[in-house]
C-alpha cells in the first residue's frame, strides 16, 4: 500500500518549497492539498462548535502550491484533495490541471468533491441544493476539454462556443480523477461514471464500503485512496503519543487488509523537526 502526506500549508506554515522535497526524500508516494476559494465569516461546521480553526481562513491557491511542488521534486505524485468543481469555471480549471500536469511531467492526481460550505457555494454562484448537478455537469465538461481537439458545450450551467483548450494533460486519457465523498449509492455511481477512483475520509469498517464500491463499479476496478486526518494540526504526536501512533498503525493495517491502494495521512508542517518526525513515521508504515 502506498503512503502519501496530506498537507495544510499556508502563509503561517513551512512553505511548499521546503515541504515537498522532504516528502520525496522520505520515499513517500506523494502529497495532497485541499482548497477553499474563501471562507465566509458566518461559516459553521459541526466539527468545530467553537468556531473554525485559523487554517480554514488561509488556504493558498492549490495550483500555485502544486506548481511549486512540481518544480522542486521529480518523482512524487501531486494531488489535489479536493478541488471544489461545482464552484469552479471549468474552462479555467481544465487549463490549470493540464498545465500542472505538463510542468510536473504527468504527476497530477485530481481529487474532486461536492463541497460542504453552503455560504462558499452561494458566494460562488452555486445553489447548494444543486451542487451535485453542477459537479457532474462541470466534471463532464472537464473530461471533454482534456480529451477533444476542440470543444463546445451547451448545458444548463455551462455554455461556451467551439474552443481550443490547450495544453492537454500529459497523462492519457486524463489525470486520475478521484471522487472525494462519503460512501453511498450516489457517490459510487459518480465514481463509476465520472471518475477513476474513490477518495474518502477514513472510517472504521472501510473494507465493507470498498466491497460495495466495487460491486457498484463492476466491471471497472476503481482505485481507493483513504485519507486519515488525525494529527494534522495537533503537534508532534507521531513521536510522543503512544495512543495516536497505535491508532495510525491500526488504520494502516485495516486499509492494507481492505485492499486500499494508498493511505494519505495528515501531517503537521509548523516546523522542520515536527514534519520530519511525522514523515519518518509515515515512511515506516510502508513496511
Amino acid at each position: 500500500m502506498r503512503i502519501s502526506a496530506n498537507l495544510i500549508l499556508n502563509d503561517t506554515t513551512l512553505p511548499m518549497a521546503t515541504v515537498a522535497p522532504m516528502v520525496e526524500e522520505h520515499g513517500l508516494d506523494g502529497l495532497f492539498i485541499g482548497e477553499h476559494t474563501h471562507t465566509p465569516v458566518a461559516t459553521s461546521h459541526p466539527a468545530y462548535p467553537s468556531g473554525l480553526p485559523e487554517f480554514y481562513k488561509r488556504f493558498l491557491d492549490p495550483f500555485v502550491q502544486l506548481s511549486v511542488a512540481a518544480a522542486v521534486t521529480r518523482t512524487i505524485r501531486l494531488g489535489a484533495g479536493v478541488l471544489l468543481v461545482a464552484e469552479r469555471n471549468p474552462l479555467e480549471l481544465a487549463k490549470a490541471v493540464a498545465s500542472v500536469d505538463v510542468v510536473s511531467g504527468g504527476r497530477v492526481d485530481v481529487g474532486v468533491g461536492y463541497g460542504w460550505n453552503r455560504l462558499e457555494m452561494l458566494n460562488n454562484g452555486i445553489d447548494p441544493a444543486r451542487k451535485r448537478q453542477a459537479f457532474r455537469e462541470k466534471l463532464a465538461v472537464l473530461e471533454r476539454l482534456w480529451s477533444e481537439e476542440t470543444t463546445a458545450f451547451d448545458g444548463e450551467l455551462v455554455r461556451f462556443s467551439e474552443s481550443w483548450s490547450l495544453p492537454k494533460p500529459v497523462q492519457k486519457p486524463r489525470p486520475p480523477v478521484l471522487i472525494g465523498a462519503a460512501a453511498g449509492p450516489s457517490t459510487f455511481a459518480d465514481v463509476a461514471q465520472l471518475g477513476d477512483g474513490w477518495y474518502p475520509l477514513y472510517q472504521p469498517g472501510i473494507g465493507e464500503q470498498i466491497v460495495r464500491l466495487k460491486e457498484a463499479c463492476d466491471p471497472m476496478r476503481p482505485s481507493v485512496t483513504v485519507v486519515e486526518m488525525a494529527g494534522q494540526r495537533s503537534g508532534p504526536w507521531y513521536s510522543q503519543d503512544r495512543e495516536a501512533l497505535t491508532h495510525l498503525r491500526r488504520v494502516a493495517s485495516e486499509c492494507a487488509d481492505a485492499g486500499v491502494d494508498r493511505l494519505a495521512v495528515g501531517v503537521p508542517a509548523d516546523s522542520v523537526a515536527e514534519l520530519a518526525s511525522a514523515l519518518a513515521v509515515l515512511a515506516a508504515l510502508r513496511n
